[in-house]
C-alpha cells in the first residue's frame, strides 16, 4: 500500500541522513541495524580510516585488537603490566588504555572523543591523558574489537602501518556466545535507553542467534577470525588463541614481552605473571565496574553501563551483575549451547571458516601454521 512505501521510503531517508533518531525509540537499534549502520551502535570505525589514523596514533603504539568476550581485559590489563614491569597502576581500563572506536552518546563524533581523551580531567583531579599518554611507558596502548583491512573488507589499516603493534586474539565460538550471555543481560536499563534498547535483555537464544550468520553482529565473530588469520604472518601481528594463552599463562607473558621488545628479569616476569592470573585480575580494583561515559558523556556522567556487584543503584537482576573478569576458563559453551544451537552451530562453520586449519585453529589452538 502507499502507507506502507511511504513508511519505507521514510526509515530508508531516516538511516541513511539522520539514523541517530531511531535510537530515541524502544527497540530502535533495529531499524538502525536494517538500514545498514554499525553495530553495536556505539561502535565507530572513524578513528582507523588510513588518513585519520596517523594523527594520533605513533610508530611503537599497540593496539589491543580482541575478539568480543575473548579476553580483551586480560591483555590490556597484562600488557600494561609488561610495558611497567608489573610495577604499572590501575584507574580504569579506559583510562590507562583508551577505546578509541567506543561513541560515548549518540551522535558523538570521533573529532570530539580524541578531543576529550586529551582534555579531559578525571574525578580525581588527574589529567586523563597522563594515564595513556605517560612519558614514562614506552608504548601506549588502546583497546579495539575491529579486524584488519584486506582485500575483503575489514578495519583497521595493519599492511599501511608496519611499526605499530596489532595484538589479536581468538576464542572458540561457542564459548564465546556463552560468554556475550550474561554480558548482554548486565547492561544498565539507561544504559538500553541511550542506545535504542540494545542490547536487549535475551535468553541464551537470542544471543546464539546474534553471531549466526545474517546476525547483528555475525562478523564480530566470523569475518574477524578470517581477517585476522589472513595476517598472522605479519610482523607487526601477534595472533593469539584463548585457550593457548590461558593454559600457559608463563609462556604468554613471555610471548607477549617478546613481541613488544620488553626485556623481563626473572623477578619481573614472575610479577607481571602473577598479576595477569584471573585470580589476581578478579581483584575488585581491577574488575570493577569500567567508567566508560566518565569523560565521554554528557548526559549520564560518571555512569558506567554494567551493573555490578555491590552497586546500589543496580537494576539488573543479580544472578547477570557483571565484572570485567569473569570465569576466564574454556569449555562453557559445551554446557551452554542446547543440542539445537550445537547443530546449527556446526553446520555453518566449513562455511564460515572454509580453510581446515583455521577452523580448527579457531576452535582449539594450537600452533598457527605458516
Amino acid at each position: 500500500s502507499i502507507a506502507v512505501l511511504a513508511l519505507a521510503v521514510a526509515v530508508g531517508v531516516i538511516g541513511k541522513f539522520k539514523p541517530t533518531l531511531f535510537l530515541h525509540l524502544p527497540m530502535g537499534f533495529i531499524p538502525w541495524a536494517i538500514t545498514g549502520n554499525p553495530m553495536p551502535p556505539f561502535f565507530t570505525a572513524d578513528p582507523f580510516a588510513p588518513a585519520e589514523f596517523k594523527t594520533w596514533v605513533r610508530d611503537g603504539d599497540l593496539i589491543v585488537s580482541t575478539g568480543v568476550k575473548s579476553g580483551t581485559h586480560w591483555m590490556l590489563y597484562c600488557t600494561h603490566q609488561i610495558r611497567t614491569k608489573g610495577k604499572g597502576g590501575w584507574y580504569d581500563p579506559n583510562v590507562e588504555t583508551p577505546w578509541p572506536d567506543m561513541i560515548h552518546r549518540p551522535g558523538q563524533t570521533w573529532a570530539e572523543i580524541k578531543e576529550r581523551m586529551n582534555t579531559t580531567v578525571l574525578s580525581d583531579g588527574s589529567n586523563l591523558k597522563d594515564h595513556w599518554d605517560s612519558p614514562s611507558y614506552p608504548f601506549r596502548i588502546f583497546k579495539s574489537h575491529w579486524f584488519p583491512l584486506t582485500e575483503e573488507g575489514g578495519i583497521l589499516p595493519v599492511r599501511e602501518n608496519p611499526h605499530v603493534k596489532f595484538l589479536a586474539m581468538v576464542r572458540n565460538g561457542k564459548d564465546m556466545v556463552a560468554s556475550c550471555f550474561p554480558h548482554f543481560n548486565a547492561h544498565r536499563t539507561s544504559w538500553r535507553n541511550i542506545w535504542g534498547g540494545f542490547p536487549p535483555p535475551s535468553s541464551p537464544e537470542e544471543v546464539f542467534s546474534q553471531f549466526m550468520p545474517g546476525g547483528t553482529l555475525a562478523h564480530l565473530y566470523w569475518e574477524y577470525v578470517r581477517q585476522w588469520w589472513k595476517m598472522r604472518g605479519a610482523p607487526n601481528v601477534l595472533l593469539l588463541h584463548y585457550s593457548d594463552a590461558a593454559k600457559d599463562l608463563s609462556k604468554t607473558v613471555s610471548t607477549l614481552a617478546d613481541f613488544l621488545d620488553v626485556k623481563l628479569s626473572a623477578s619481573e616476569h614472575k610479577t607481571v605473571t602473577d598479576k595477569c592470573s584471573i585470580q589476581h585480575m578478579k581483584k575488585k580494583e581491577i574488575s570493577s565496574n569500567m567508567r566508560i561515559l566518565a569523560w565521554g558523556n554528557d548526559q549520564a556522567k560518571d555512569l558506567s553501563f554494567f551493573c555490578g556487584d555491590g552497586d546500589e543503584h543496580c537494576d539488573v537482576p543479580e544472578q547477570y551483575r557483571w565484572s570485567l573478569i569473569r570465569k576466564g576458563r574454556d569449555g562453557e559453551g559445551a554446557q551452554f549451547f542446547s543440542e539445537a544451537m550445537r547443530a546449527q552451530w556446526e553446520s555453518v562453520l566449513a562455511s564460515e571458516l572454509p580453510d581446515l586449519e583455521m577452523r580448527e585453529w579457531s576452535q582449539h589452538g594450537g600452533t598457527l601454521p605458516p
